[in-house]
Formats: C-alpha cells, structure tokens, sequence
C-alpha cells in the first residue's frame, strides 16, 4: 500500500484544482479523475489527463507551453495545426499528435498568470525510450522520422513560421559565440582555453554548409529518440512528437542531429572524453532508415551532403554549450560551475570522432 504524506496529498489537490480551472476552457466534461505529472521534458509542463465525458473515460495530454523559450505561442500552435492537417490527408502510416481546441476554438488558453495552455490527443500503448540500444532501434527511428519529412516534403513552406529564429543558423550561432567571448570574464576564458580553440579551428563548417543553399524543406528540428514513441506491443514507431521546432530548414538538420544524439557511445553529460566515440553501426542504420523513406525525395546536393550534417549539427551544439558558459549560464541548467564547458567539451569530442571515422566522408 502506498503511503502519502499531507506535502503529497496537498499537492496533489493543487494540481487536480488546477488542471480541472484549465480544462474547463477546453471541455465539457463530468468529471476530472486524475491529473499527474507526465514525461521528463525541460521545456514544457506535461501532465496526463483522465475525464469523464459523456460516462465515457477519455485521456489527454494537457501541456503549458513555454513563452520564454516560445516567444510567439500561437504560431507554434498554427505550425503544429498545419503539420496535422496536412498529414491527416496523406497516406501517412504514423499517427498524428493533434491539437484539441478550446470551447472556443482557439489552439491554446491563455489563463491569469499569463500561462499558455494546449491539450493534445493521447496516444495510447506507446512508450518513448531514451536511447537507442541497437541498430535495429535506430534503423526504426530513422525511418519514422524520414516519413514525417516524407510526407512533408509537398507541404507549402510559406505556411509554416519560424518559431525560434536562428535556431539551426551555425553562422549566427558563431556570431553570437564571438560576441559572448568578447564580453566573458578573463577567468572563464582562461579556463576554455582548450575548447575556444576547438570552436575557432573548426568554424569554417558553418561557412561551409551556408554556401551549400541547399533547400528548404519543413523540418523538425529536434530528432532525439525521446520524440519518437515506440507501440508497446511491437516496438516500431508509433508516432512523431513534439512538434514545437518544426518550422522551414535543411535536411541536414533532423539527418545530422540524429547522428549526434543517436550514434555517440557516451551521453551529453560524459565527462571522461575518451569515451566519447561515434558508433558506426548506428550511423549505418540511420542512414538506411532515413534514406529509405527520402533517398528518392532528396536533390542531389542534399544527397552529397548529408553526411556533413552530423559534425555540423554537433558543432553547432558545442557552440552553444560554450557561448552560455562564457555568459554565466543563462540558457541551459546546470548542476555544477563548469557543466556548461564540459558539455562543450564532450560535443568536440564527438565531433572529432565523426571526422576520423570513414563513414563521415563518404
């Protein structure tokens, strides 16, 4: 039997109070039966929602969107409603995460404290793993994402806005490092010594890619594993997730930041460099999976390049990484004063790696 001390039930009345004032915008229901907290995700606030509608029990997933990260929240969701919409007229094997409307048709609830609010519909027997564990794994998620972006490729990109601009832009990214060295602390850019240097020798990538021009195309942006579900059942993908960061990009992009995410031997917070390794077989099963569904839609210059994306997207990270450290951390959470530089430093690792590998230069 589980036992609950008054801190847990009080919070727990809160948060079902809560939710319950929310989803009134949203629904008209009988009952809310249960509200928890759902997911590991640092951006937004997710919670599972249990309703009786109707003497019928419906799950949702309701979800505070994050404006400080988000700064134009309705076009996130207008994105979001495209991407759906247009999906649902295909033949896309995948389900689809779509957005419920308020009572009164908006995509989102704006409450008093200034708080964004969406719910999405539920997709149930799925699970989302953290890593993947093998190449047949990451063949799996390879292929779903190369359907998403698939079934995107006939999507009229006019439609779809920026979200968080610059995101993806490796010259602006280095703009912005630049400025950030220039206004850190002479200590901590002693103490980057090393990884300042690494940044500067490998800068001409971003150059490099920029002057590809290779095509824009609707993007997702953030293709870990973890926005992937997996049915339960079978363990094929189920469905594409967090769609927050679609918006118009290159390729490159979503091939290059699986690479990275997928393939290294060690996770982000590895502190021990010479365990940071690119895993050739996993970089083989994510080409197959990814070319299996777009070889066809891809140019040819997207084709020569595509290996490219995985040093590029993870250049661009370690800059990232490195410009916040020389701010003070402003940006990503840390857990100690050099998290931020070691982060960087595990990225440049992982980098080097890929350039020494055979594969990166096919």
């Amino acid at each position: 039997m589980i036992q609950y001390n008054c801190t847990t039930l009080k919070k727990g009345i809160i948060l079902k109070k809560m939710t319950e004032n929310i989803l009134h915008h949203f629904f008209d229901f009988n009952k809310l039966i249960n509200a928890t907290a759902f997911g590991n995700g640092h951006i937004n606030d997710t919670y599972k929602i249990e309703l009786k509608i109707n003497n019928r029990i419906e799950i949702y997933l309701l979800q505070r969107l994050n404006h400080q990260v988000f700064s134009e929240p309705f076009l996130v969701m207008e994105n979001i409603q495209q991407v759906a919409d247009h999906l649902s007229k295909k033949k896309y094997q995948l389900k689809i995460l779509s957005p419920i409307l308020t009572l009164k048709k908006q995509l989102l609830y704006k409450d008093s404290g200034g708080n964004y609010w969406r719910v999405f519909n539920f997709i149930k027997n799925t699970i989302a793993v953290e890593k993947a564990e093998t190449p047949e794994q990451a063949y799996e998620a390879a292929k779903a994402f190369g359907a998403f972006a698939k079934a995107l490729d006939d999507i009229d990109i006019s439609l779809l806005k920026t979200t968080i601009p610059g995101f993806h832009d490796g010259e602006k990214r280095m703009a912005d490092f630049m400025l950030a060295l220039k206004n850190a602390p002479s200590k901590k850019i002693a103490a980057a010594k090393k990884e300042i240097a690494g940044v500067l020798q490998q800068k001409a990538i971003f150059k490099h890619i920029a002057a590809l021009k290779l095509p824009l195309r609707a993007i997702h942006h953030d293709t870990k594993i973890n926005n992937l579900l997996f049915d339960k059942t079978t363990m094929k993908a189920a469905a594409v997730v967090d769609l927050d960061t679609v918006m118009p990009g290159i390729v490159l992009s979503d091939f290059g930041d699986m690479v990275r995410t997928f393939a290294s031997t060690a996770d982000e917070e590895e502190r021990d460099f010479t365990k940071v390794e690119i895993r050739a077989d996993i970089y083989g099963a994510l080409t197959e999976g990814f070319l299996s569904e777009m070889g066809n839609l891809l140019t040819d210059a997207e084709r020569r390049s595509l290996h490219e994306g995985g040093p590029w997207i993870t250049l661009m990270q370690a800059v990232r990484f490195l410009s916040d450290y020389l701010k003070g951390d402003v940006y990503y959470k840390t857990k100690y004063p050099d998290h931020n530089l070691h982060r960087a430093g595990k990225q440049l690792a992982l980098l080097r790696s890929m350039q020494q590998q055979t594969f990166s230069r096919r």
